[in-house]
């Protein structure tokens, strides 16, 4: 071990005072951290680097724990929009918890009142005094049904001349829990007894062995019931009606389906006359353009679908293929199929040092020359973006302040259409 780290030696007054003067050193460096990373977010240097979100480039490139990176992250959110902030934390007036918990509550008039009114206080101090200054209604009232282990579904069938234990067994091997409240207004008979304090709440995927995992969520009675149904579904695929086995069938179905409805993985080929005009469900917005893109499937039968709501569904006539100006933003099933397994499911956002985005979430088709400007519908001219690198793509094209405005006008429509 280094000496730097054996203070063995160090007397007892200066071990003391040192700790002090570290401790300000690093309140001084979390107030510099603070200050890189808005500038780092302002510039939007992590989708340059190959990033889908600052978080992610906390997490991937500077090695922070997630919960490290969310108050960071949280907190220089905090401090680009009150910059005093920064002087508070080098002096350890508020600490990055502080400031998580301010966010949702700060803004030009109560600023500077609420960081004097939280200096030097604790975490649990400042949510009291938020909960003084900002109440929230009463919670709903509620009994729950919550078990010590959680409720483990109990196996659909058991096999004749299986013996108890056996049973108990596989019961024990379920790597799900679900825990289900009861319905509200429904009184329960609580047996008298020691009290049982609530379990912490666990991770939601929890790492048990090489290849196990422990799965931890909440199930409302909908849920319960539609599991249920599925094991009756399932029950000759699923004999014993294991429950990790049903959510493994459940969720690779489910994958199934969306790869082939969004990307025409699996889907066989359509005849030309209806090819052309077949659509991808759930395209890219294309630079310049950010109207919500239209969720509908495919019919059978080759039916047109509309990529945008903008664009008008009634054209049945296929353009004939030697017509240049007839142009479409819909992108054939096999040109998704094609560009899908070209960019390995994944954004295809490559930074300038050569490290590809990893985010394989919100992916969305992109034109590289983008559609304003001719660009056309073939997996030449389409890649795989997620949605923070396509919007940057968009920016570098069209302008900032371009792209700001659709943004905007496409928000107060919304806004409008809810009301």
């Amino acid at each position: 071990m280094s000496d730097l780290y054996r203070l063995v030696g160090v007397g007892n007054a200066e071990l003391v005072a040192g700790l002090s003067k570290l401790v300000q050193q690093s309140n001084a460096l979390t107030a510099q951290v603070l200050a890189h990373l808005v500038q780092v977010d302002h510039r939007q240097l992590h989708l340059e680097l190959g990033f889908s979100s600052l978080f992610a480039y906390c997490v991937e490139e500077l090695r922070m724990s997630e919960g490290t990176a969310g108050r960071r992250v949280t907190a220089a959110r905090v401090c680009r929009r009150f910059p005093d902030a920064f002087v508070r934390v080098a002096r350890a007036e508020l600490h990055l918890c502080a400031l998580c918990a301010l966010a949702p509550h700060l803004n030009e008039q109560n600023a500077t009142e609420l960081f004097d009114a939280c200096k030097g206080k604790t975490r649990r101090q400042i949510e009291e005094l938020l909960a003084v200054r900002f109440p929230r209604p009463d919670v709903r009232e509620q009994i729950r049904r919550q078990p010590t282990r959680g409720l483990t579904l109990a196996p659909f069938a058991t096999p004749e001349g299986a013996h108890g234990s056996v049973a108990q067994s596989e019961a024990r091997d379920s790597r799900i829990s679900l825990e289900v409240p009861e319905q509200s207004g429904k009184a329960r008979a609580v047996s008298a007894g020691p009290e049982v304090r609530p379990r912490p709440r666990s991770r939601e995927v929890e790492p048990l062995s090489a290849d196990r995992f422990g799965v931890h969520f909440t199930a409302d009675t909908e849920l319960r019931d539609l599991i249920e149904r599925a094991r009756e579904l399932a029950s000759h695929r699923v004999p014993k009606g294991d429950l990790a086995a049903l959510m493994k069938l459940m969720v690779a179905s489910f994958v199934k389906r969306e790869e082939q409805r969004r990307f025409g993985i699996g889907t066989g080929l359509r005849r030309p006359d209806s090819e052309a005009l077949s659509g991808s469900s759930e395209p890219a917005t294309p630079p310049g353009r950010v109207a919500e893109i239209s969720k509908q499937t495919t019919p059978p039968g080759g039916a047109r679908v509309p990529s945008r709501a903008s664009e008008a569904p009634t054209r049945t006539a296929r353009p004939a293929a030697h017509d240049s100006k007839a142009r479409s933003r819909y992108v054939a099933v096999q040109v998704r199929r094609e560009t899908h397994a070209r960019d390995g499911g994944r954004c295809a956002y490559v930074s300038v040092d050569g490290r590809r985005c990893n985010a394989r979430a919100l992916l969305q088709f992109d034109h590289l020359e983008p559609f304003a400007w001719r660009g056309g519908s073939d997996a030449s001219n389409l890649r795989l973006l997620c949605k923070a690198h396509n919007l940057l793509h968009a920016r570098r094209c069209f302008g900032k302040l371009h792209i700001a405005a659709k943004i905007a006008a496409r928000n107060r429509a919304v806004s409008g259409h809810e009301r």
